[in-house]
């Protein structure tokens, strides 16, 4: 998930890789689980055979992207954005980049085994390490992996 992010959202992904370096440097590790934690993402929620109502991310930033990925042997379900009328068919393997703290969000219902891994970034652990966590996503910041086409200003 670390790395569908680095894609949709490069300047986020620094900012969790910085901020997890940062952790990693402090004492408030001593036995070093922080050296094995994979993820640029400061934490993921596991949802196994649940709907899920409709909410926002509290949590995090407006800006930010979650990374939602969901598997399983189900069938018809739906991730439903409530506030846009849209709904996005939500078969096994589908993963999904969203804001979720400005788009509600909801599944309502499925049939049979479904698990669902929800990446976040939380807000407070960015703002404990002085790290700014980035703002919107913008094209612009593709430019510099174009073989430096850009203008240099992001």
């Amino acid at each position: 998930m670390s790395a569908i992010l680095a894609v949709i959202h490069p300047r986020l992904y620094d900012a969790g890789w910085q901020t997890n370096e940062c952790l990693r440097d402090t004492p408030i590790d001593p036995q070093g689980l922080l050296n094995k934690w994979a993820s640029v993402f400061s934490g993921v929620a596991i949802i196994s055979d649940r709907i899920t109502p409709p909410h926002r991310d509290t949590g995090s930033r407006h800006q930010w992207y979650d990374v939602l990925v969901t598997l399983g042997t189900y069938q018809g379900c739906n991730l439903e954005l409530p506030g846009v009328g849209f709904s996005l068919e939500y078969g096994p393997g589908t993963v999904v980049g969203i804001s979720g703290k400005v788009l509600q969000h909801a599944v309502p219902s499925f049939e049979g085994n479904r698990v669902c891994y929800a990446y976040f970034m939380r807000n407070d652990v960015h703002h404990w390490a002085n790290i700014s966590g980035s703002d919107w996503m913008h094209t612009k910041y593709y430019e510099r992996h174009r073989g430096g086409q850009g203008s240099g200003t992001d």
